[in-house]
């Protein structure tokens, strides 16, 4: 194959030639097998293009490089090896044309040479900066829960030996190491950082390797924010750092250097001065001094950021996340459908989650609940509590009762109260019902979103309900059993156990899913406005999936579609007020 690649290489490019060995060998760790010198020609320049294929050709990608006249972090779209970058990330291509491989990246590099000439070229070093910014020797990875677009100011900071971590304050910052670190008991040594937000990420050519350096970039970005770091150059004692956010078209970037006092070389680090105090009193040198000392020559660190705040971990930014964190959400039932529920709703990015649940976590529970076998004999809420306070610890709150809701009601109604939506998946018509009618007579509390999974979990149902307009039994016969079922069966669909009175249902996870998405779903809705009280969403497996427990779709379930659902799929329907509804008339 490489022979007749070559032939046609060198035909379609007359003045091409192929590279030698040793010319090959340059490229030796990447395990090249062949290549070419394409030679292209703009305004009057030549360009040697080397293009290399790989062992792995056809099922890699050509590289090609142009090292005489593009290096790495000298023009953009250069990787480190000096290779051009040709394609984003997770790019796809037909391994089965391998022509169209090496012409379509000779046309790759050609085009990004003309843009080369273009100032504006320039300008990918900012909107692609996480790929060229890099920590120095000594730097740190610093975890930031500093939300993007705010001011610049100062922030807290804690470094521990291996990382460094920001957040907007000593209480954001506690609340989430205690969280993240739960064994560890010391007391945090909190410091302060200067944040400091910029108009653009700053270039290669203005990458700091000294103090001096970050007054020359701040000088032309943000003069107006020296001060602040002449705030801080009062109060450092030692090295300092300054976390930085510049904005670009796709989303702002974070970056932070340490800035380290400066040393009189050539001494044991024991026995050096200090040389920002040196010559004044203890406390008595004058500002401009100081600035001169801690940003003169003096080296400093860059440092990578990774950012951990809300609103990139649970959405990338997407607008959605910011108001959800602020909302609160009590949770009646930590249960296999309860749990995934919760850990859903985390993951979305409610900010505020309460779990009530008295019973204990056991062997045959661990199937199909988000908790595991380490947790067994445990509270289900307190076990759930702290492992979503250990995965999302960025979390406003996350609180547990190990008790019957009834019982926290009577003692504290306001749990119930301070909260914007109450979440009910416990599935049981004599806990469930009683919540109706509490949250019927009870003006102070918020809509409930009922929701439950019909056998073997192949449909299930979420209801909002508030409190005007129908109640949870408007819906319901007089034993709690949904009067709009999905399905029905012909089997049993319960199994019994060898003790008095003692059932399950025989479902697993993957199952239980679609249902446990479809509650999390109407809560965020809910949470968000995008759906009213008396509404219920419906989800459905395939009828095959059905069939395949021993059901078939109810008539009055098919009598709602013109064409037969049986696909799957989710639908919202009206609620209807019952005439008669005792609860209703209670109310």
């Amino acid at each position: 194959m490489i022979a007749e690649l070559s032939r046609w290489v060198l035909a379609r490019c007359p003045n091409a030639r192929d590279l030698t060995q040793a010319e090959l060998s340059r490229y030796e760790a990447k395990d090249p097998i062949h290549g070419w010198v394409v030679p292209f020609e703009y305004q009057a320049d030549r360009f040697d293009l080397q293009v290399v294929l790989l062992r792995d050709f056809p099922w890699t990608m050509p590289r090609v490089y142009c090292t005489e006249h593009f290096q790495f972090m000298q023009f953009p779209h250069i990787e480190k090896d000096g290779a051009f970058c040709l394609y984003p990330l997770g790019t796809e291509h037909n391994p089965l044309n391998p022509k169209g491989l090496i012409w379509d990246a000779i046309k790759e590099a050609t085009r990004l040479i003309v843009a080369s000439y273009d100032d504006a070229f320039f300008n990918d070093f900012a909107d692609e900066f996480d790929s060229y910014w890099s920590k120095t020797e000594g730097g740190k990875n610093v975890v930031s829960l500093l939300s993007p677009g705010g001011a610049s100011r100062r922030v807290s900071l804690w470094r521990s030996t291996v990382d460094y971590y920001l957040a907007d304050d000593d209480t954001a910052l506690g609340s989430w190491l205690r969280n993240r670190f739960p064994g560890n008991k010391k007391d945090y040594n909190f410091s302060t950082a200067t944040h400091i937000a910029l108009s653009r990420p700053i270039l290669p050519s203005e990458y700091p390797g000294s103090g001096a350096a970050i007054i020359r970039f701040l000088r032309e970005l943000a003069p107006e924010y020296i001060g602040l770091l002449e705030d801080a150059a009062v109060a450092a004692d030692d090295k300092f750092t300054v976390s930085f956010e510049g904005r670009t078209d796709d989303g702002p970037v974070f970056f932070a250097v340490e800035v380290l006092p400066p040393v009189k070389q050539g001494m044991k680090a024991v026995r050096r001065p200090d040389m920002v105090q040196k010559g004044f009193r203890p406390g008595k040198v004058p500002t401009h001094i100081r600035m001169q000392r801690l940003f003169g020559g003096n080296h400093i660190e860059r440092h990578e950021t990774m950012r951990a705040d809300p609103s990139w971990i649970h959405g990338r930014d997407t607008p959605t996340v910011t108001p959800l964190f602020e909302k609160r959400v009590l949770m009646i039932g930590a249960g296999s459908l309860g749990s995934d529920v919760a850990l859903l709703l985390a993951k979305t990015g409610v900010g505020t989650i309460t779990l009530v649940d008295p019973e204990f976590l056991d062997y045959p529970n661990v199937g199909r609940h988000a908790l595991g076998v380490t947790q067994v004999g445990t509270s289900k809420a307190k076990s759930l509590a702290e492992k979503l306070a250990g995965d999302f610890p960025h979390m406003r709150s996350i609180k547990q009762y190990a008790e019957r809701w009834q019982s926290l009601f009577s003692k504290r109604p306001e749990v119930f109260q301070n909260t914007d939506l109450i979440v009910s998946t416990v599935g049981s018509w004599v806990a469930e019902g009683k919540l109706n009618q509490v949250a019927r007579n009870e003006a102070d509390l918020p809509p409930v979103v009922y929701g439950w999974a019909e056998p073997f979990s192949v449909a299930g149902h979420a209801v909002l309900i508030g409190s005007k307009g129908p109640c949870l039994a408007c819906g319901m016969d007089r034993f709690g059993a949904a009067r709009r079922a999905v399905c029905e069966w012909d089997i049993a669909t319960t199994r019994k156990q060898p003790h008095c009175g003692a059932s399950f249902q025989p479902y697993g996870p993957v199952s239980l899913s679609g249902v446990a998405a479809l509650v999390a779903k109407t809560t965020t809705e809910a949470l968000l406005g995008e759906v009213h009280p008396g509404t219920e969403t419906v989800y459905w497996a395939s009828k095959e999936e059905i069939a395949g427990q021993g059901g078939c779709f109810t008539s009055e379930f098919l009598n709602c579609f013109s064409n037969v659902p049986e696909f799957g799929g989710t639908r919202k329907f009206e609620w209807r007020q019952k005439e008669d509804c005792a609860f209703c008339a209670e109310a």
